[in-house]
């Protein structure tokens, strides 16, 4: 389970990355390729925080560096569960260009602010195991990587 849990870090950004390269290849304009970009990467997000959340909760814990909750991990799990299956109806159902960056949005406001959660366990609880660390800066990258491409599907 630990070595999932932490293959989990890397099928993330390789996810993320394949799913940038198709949509920059399969996009013919800016809002066929955020209408890629965009739900499928909350998919790969928030579908994989749900599974480690939900099947992992342990694993994920030491991981980080967290205390074990399961009842706050389950309930976090099944909101991400709920996130990702959304994002799948955006982008099967093709709801346009305002509901995939809807569930962009959400999706990022999760992460910036459990992004600001992990800063502040790292000042408060010395918390400086590396993934927690990685968190903020990991949604920096996700920021710079969904916001352009949004802006510019939503402002065509």
């Amino acid at each position: 389970m630990k070595r999932f849990s932490r293959m989990l870090e890397w099928i993330r950004p390789v996810g993320i990355g394949l799913v940038y390269f198709l949509a920059e290849y399969l996009g013919t304009d800016a809002i066929s390729r955020f209408h890629i970009l965009g739900p499928i990467v909350v998919i790969v997000m928030s579908g994989t925080v749900a599974f480690e959340s939900l099947l992992l909760g342990e694993t994920a814990s030491e991981k980080i560096g967290f205390k074990p909750n399961r009842a706050y991990q389950i309930q976090s799990g099944l909101n991400n569960l709920a996130t990702a299956f959304t994002a799948l109806l955006v982008f099967v159902l093709d709801w346009g260009r305002y509901a995939d960056a809807t569930i962009v949005i959400t999706m990022l406001l999760f992460f910036v602010l459990s992004a600001a959660n992990h800063a502040a366990t790292a000042i408060k609880e010395h918390n400086m195991k590396p993934v927690n660390l990685m968190r903020p800066m990991m949604t920096l990258l996700l920021l710079g990587l969904l916001l352009p491409p949004m802006f510019q599907a939503l402002l065509q």
